[in-house]
């Protein structure tokens, strides 16, 4: 399980941005398509774009149609995973 970031805030009701923690010498395209999960090891949802610089890229997670608002607003500010 590797940290991908914090995220910043919701996008629309189906995606949230999330700033990325990681560290610069893995490769962006991995990231691509990988399921993204919380602090208790519970799936949220699967990064679907990468944008920003390399250096401090964002990406863009849809999040699953299992979490619904309340929930998805919750992850706010909390750190998300990758497996």
């Amino acid at each position: 399980m590797k940290r991908l970031g914090t995220v910043s805030h919701l996008h629309g009701k189906s995606c949230f941005v999330v700033k990325s923690d990681t560290p610069e010498d893995m490769p962006l395209y991995k990231m691509m398509n990988q399921q993204v999960i919380d602090k208790s090891v519970r799936p949220v949802g699967k990064v679907v774009t990468v944008f920003g610089s390399e250096k401090q890229p964002y990406f863009l997670v849809r999040i699953f149609r299992e979490l619904d608002n309340a929930q998805a607003k919750k992850l706010v500010k909390e750190k998300v995973y990758i497996k």
